[in-house]
Order: structure tokens, then C-alpha cells, then sequence
């Protein structure tokens, strides 16, 4: 069974050098998120020239969340409806949703993005009540699964079979992985993190989102995006859900030092994003 493993690891570890680059414009954006000297015209001009880019964000720009009384037609425009913060966030989304072309018909790509979208949102308002970059919040949300992407492509009958215990303990998940790819999903979007070049906080947040609490008294983003899988989970129509009231309060005071009623406050928050962003998967 160790050999097994380390084929299946070899292979899984293959197919990670073979994606596809992300488009330099996200490359560039993920570098920009901590610049506060950002020329924004010059980056929206870059971000004009990628039309299946700009198609995905001009449909967040024009979704009913909005309310616009007329369509927004270019980048510049959506500058003005989205704030160039969100704009930069969006754009990433677009690039990342973009680079994986639904081509395994076993994966369901809806629920993968629906749940990583609503993990993005979460982050993002649990980064800005903690005082951290909502952007790179918003990013590492996205991007917390994507070793599971990977898994569900390139090797659809492990996929399948682990997908039987989902429904279980994150922890009965991940030794399940481990078990039959001798990897978990979080170690390997921490090698995805790094073939995409990924700044180091994101590609830590990727790779220990299921960590437990180490004994650090400073508020990371790895805390952020462990508590914003969860929080996105638990979340039903801007509400906690009763059942998993308990374990969420009990983390989140743990990790972040939040409060329940914060964190329905912060649900209702979360839930307005996420009807705006949720429209970049069509």
C-alpha cells in the first residue's frame, strides 16, 4: 500500500507542473495587493486586454446585486461600480476559475465554486473585522480547495472515492486522502500555491487551512481562512446554522477571539458578497 502511495504522489505531483500558468495579469495583481503606490489606470488597461477575464467581471458588475439602471461595459466602468479593491479580487477569481476548464464530468464544479466563493466572502469580512488584507483573504478563500480541484481532474476515481466521507469529519476526509493519495488536499494546494508562485501567506493559508490552532497570540490569515471554511459551511441565507452554531463560536473565539453575535452579523454580510461574487461561475 506504501508503494502505491508514493505512485499515486509521483503522478498527482505531475500533474501539478503541467497546469496551466495563470495569466500574467493575475500574476501581477497578486503582487499589487500591498502595493499602496498601485497605478490603478495602468493596471485596469492590463486587465482590459484579457476578454475572458473581463467577460466574468463584467457579469459580477451587471448582476442583480447591484441595481444598476444601465449596463456597465468595460473595465473602467466596473472600477467605478466595484471599487478597484474588489475589482482586483474579482479579477483573480476570474483568472483561477479560468485556468481549470470543466472537463472531468464526475466533479461537481458548481458546488466546488459555490463553496469557494462563499469561503472567499467569509474570509474577506473576517480579514476586514480583524484588520487584515481582505483582498489576500479574499484570495487564499478562493483558493483554500484547490488541491481537492486537482484531485477531482486529474484523478476522478480517487475523487470519487473520497468524496463518499465528505459528508463526515474534515479529519476522516483528509486521512482518507492521505490514505489513498498519500497526500491531503490542503498539502496539495500548498504545491499548486507554489507552482502558481503564489505569495507566502497565501500558500500557507492554502496548505494548513485544517490545521488546528497552534499557540500564537497573533491573528493570522491562516486563522482567517481555517475559520472562513467553516463559517461558509455553516452559513444558510445570511444565518448560522443552528446545529453548527456551537462548533463555529467555539473556533472562532479560539482563533480570532470573535464572539456569536459577531459572527451573525458577519453572516448577513457575507451572504450580500457572496449574491454579487457567486455570478462569476455563471
Amino acid at each position: 500500500m506504501k508503494q502505491e502511495n508514493t505512485i499515486n504522489t509521483g503522478n498527482v505531483l505531475d500533474h501539478i507542473q503541467k497546469l496551466p500558468s495563470l495569466p500574467s495579469i493575475a500574476i501581477e495583481i497578486l503582487g499589487s495587493f500591498n502595493n499602496e503606490s498601485l497605478d490603478v489606470h495602468t493596471l485596469a488597461n492590463k486587465i482590459a486586454r484579457d476578454q475572458a477575464i473581463v467577460a466574468r467581471v463584467l457579469r459580477v458588475a451587471n448582476s442583480p446585486f447591484f441595481g444598476l439602471s444601465c449596463q456597465v461595459g468595460s473595465v473602467f466602468e466596473a472600477v467605478s461600480v466595484l471599487g478597484f479593491n474588489q475589482l482586483r479580487g474579482l479579477v483573480t477569481a476570474a483568472a483561477v476559475i479560468g485556468a481549470f476548464p470543466a472537463q472531468a464530468k464526475s466533479f461537481d464544479w458548481a458546488a466546488f465554486w459555490q463553496h469557494s466563493i462563499a469561503t472567499a466572502v467569509c474570509a474577506q469580512v473576517l480579514a476586514r473585522h480583524n484588520r487584515l488584507n481582505p483582498e489576500t483573504a479574499f484570495t487564499a478563500g478562493l483558493l483554500h480547495d484547490v488541491g481537492k480541484l486537482v484531485i477531482g481532474v486529474y484523478c476522478p476515481q480517487a475523487s470519487a472515492h473520497v468524496h463518499q466521507f465528505d459528508k463526515s469529519s474534515s479529519i476522516e476526509t483528509l486521512q482518507e486522502e492521505q490514505a489513498v493519495l498519500g497526500l491531503d488536499h490542503a498539502a496539495l494546494g500548498g504545491e499548486v500555491a507554489k507552482r502558481w508562485n503564489f505569495p507566502p501567506a497565501i500558500r500557507e493559508a492554502i496548505e494548513f487551512h485544517h490545521t488546528q490552532s497552534a499557540a500564537n497570540p497573533d491573528k493570522s490569515l491562516i486563522d482567517v481562512i481555517y475559520i472562513a471554511n467553516l463559517f461558509a459551511h455553516a452559513l444558510d441565507n445570511g444565518h448560522i446554522r443552528e446545529a453548527e452554531i456551537a462548533q463555529l463560536t467555539s473556533e472562532a473565539w479560539t482563533r480570532l477571539k470573535l464572539e456569536q453575535a459577531v459572527l451573525e452579523s458577519l453572516a448577513e454580510e457575507a451572504q450580500r458578497l457572496y449574491e454579487s461574487a457567486v455570478v462569476l461561475i455563471g
